[in-house]
């Protein structure tokens, strides 16, 4: 593997902080994880960069649809890769694609090295919004990949753990990358499971995360969330009606909530819908 400070030279270019750029050096952890992802599958790639991880999918036979926002490595990854008709390079800032059309509507796997500073973003597009998606392998900051394990405790590990299973799949070091980051990263993965969707369940979380040192009663009833979703319009009478089972959540703060008590809650407020 030709080291990327090597690469990024000859492209006359420096990482980019505000894209949050540090390229895998050693991609061995990713290697060993490679398998979670059923052979078959058409693979997704967010941000892959310089292609450490995009090599070690296509070795394994996957169809690829990468989508890189700096246009400088964009443009090399369509170059290196012009001849192979299993991989489609797309410019542009994933966060602004249109998930269910394609050639994103065929992928049902994901996988990704996430920049730092819009992993959550990035998580909540592609494992909540795009249902199509049943695998996921990504790396992203070592304590977030923990918290997002715990499956509570956040509105985003929440919002997660209502789609599917998230575990930790391996650790990469922080000398694993080009340049060096201040923190250790993980890879986490993702399994989806049967569910039933609850397209405004981040209206929930929103809200009740918004006052979460409250007990979750006060901050749904204070919260300014309900009012710009035309879903939730109907919630505070729902609220106000809360049926004798669901009376103890509604005494608890939101970070002592499970995901699966949070779909309780969303499941009662949009009943009869």
């Amino acid at each position: 593997m030709i080291h990327p400070s090597k690469i990024i030279k000859e492209l006359g270019i420096a990482p980019l902080k505000k894209l949050g750029q540090n390229f895998q050096v050693d991609v061995h952890a990713v290697e060993n994880v490679a398998a979670f992802i059923d052979p078959a599958a058409r693979v997704l790639e967010i941000g892959p960069g310089l292609g450490a991880w995009t090599e070690v999918f296509l070795q394994r036979g996957h169809e690829m649809v990468l989508v890189e926002k700096d246009r400088t490595l964009a443009r090399r990854l369509r170059e290196v890769y012009a001849t192979n008709t299993k991989v489609q390079v797309i410019e542009g800032d994933f966060l602004e694609q249109q998930i269910d059309a394609e050639p994103f509507a065929a992928c049902n796997a994901a996988i990704g090295n996430l920049p730092f500073y819009v992993t959550a973003d990035l998580l909540l597009k592609i494992i909540c919004d795009a249902q199509q998606i049943h695998q996921a392998l990504f790396g992203i900051q070592y304590e977030v990949a923990e918290r997002l394990a715990a499956r509570g405790g956040s509105s985003l590990a929440i919002a997660l753990a209502c789609q599917g299973e998230i575990s930790i799949a391996g650790k990469i070091g922080r000398n694993s990358f080009f340049p060096v980051p201040n923190v250790d990263a993980a890879i986490i993965r993702f399994e989806r499971r049967a569910n039933i969707a609850r397209p405004h369940l981040r209206t929930l979380l929103k809200a009740a995360f918004w006052g979460k040192r409250k007990p979750l009663r006060s901050a749904l009833a204070k919260n300014p969330f309900f009012a710009e979703d035309a879903a939730a319009t109907g919630w505070p009478a729902r609220l106000a009606a809360i049926p004798e089972r669901l009376q103890p959540l509604m005494a608890q703060r939101a970070d002592d909530l499970t995901a699966a008590e949070f779909c309780e809650l969303y499941d009662f407020l949009n009943a009869g819908k």
